[in-house]
């Protein structure tokens, strides 16, 4: 008895479809992209294997040198902030009263804070060249017992997002003694907890300690 022969059909499968959906995702996510800014003080953390991830926070950066800078990721909150600065401070420098609205927005935008509250009018005038140059030596915030303006802006920041957390990162070539003045102008304030950020340490990515 002859076998029956199975008539053979076409395994093509068209992928056009397929195709055109991911060069249309690829266009999606390469448009919405955003570029890393670069970092305006290098601080080189010391590393842990802690599995808790900060987002939202008022970044506190301590330099080798032992300088501290004051960052976040809100515009809205860094525009407040320096709201808050101006009305504090207004009387004993009244030159902080000239910061116009527009300045006020372009400190919104700045990436890190290292100025005494007094310059802040004349880095805020800078042209694009000079501040850049400025970026790389700034003296950073003042946090000694007379002129404890980093508490102030830790505080000014609150004000204006009460609920966002609060995080150190120290370089881990500084002296252990400037990260803990940090953490003591943080007492002063009523602020008893935050962040210590790390680097990756193992198999986990990008880590805080509490």
């Amino acid at each position: 008895m002859p076998k029956v022969k199975v008539p053979r059909k076409s395994t093509i499968v068209d992928m056009t479809a397929m195709c055109d959906v991911s060069f249309l995702l690829l266009t999606f996510f390469i448009l919405t992209a955003k570029f890393r800014p670069d970092q305006s003080v290098v601080i080189d953390m010391p590393s842990s294997r802690s599995m808790i991830k900060v987002e939202d926070a008022i970044y506190i950066s301590v330099d080798k040198e032992g300088k501290a800078y004051l960052s976040t990721n809100m515009g809205a909150t860094r525009y407040d902030a320096i709201t808050n600065m101006v009305e504090k401070y207004g009387d004993k420098y009244p030159n902080l009263k000239g910061i116009t609205e527009e300045q006020k927005k372009q400190f919104a935008l700045v990436d890190m804070l290292g100025t005494p509250v007094e310059d802040l009018p004349r880095v805020l005038s800078m042209s694009g060249n000079d501040y850049n140059n400025y970026k790389k030596n700034m003296p950073g915030i003042p946090m000694d017992s007379v002129h404890n303006q980093l508490g102030d802006w830790v505080m000014a920041a609150r004000y204006a997002n009460p609920k966002m957390r609060i995080a150190i990162k120290g370089d881990k070539f500084t002296n252990i003694q400037a990260v803990q003045r940090v953490i003591a102008v943080l007492k002063e304030k009523d602020v008893y907890r935050f962040n210590l950020i790390t680097s990756l340490s193992g198999p986990s990515e990008a880590k805080a300690e509490e």
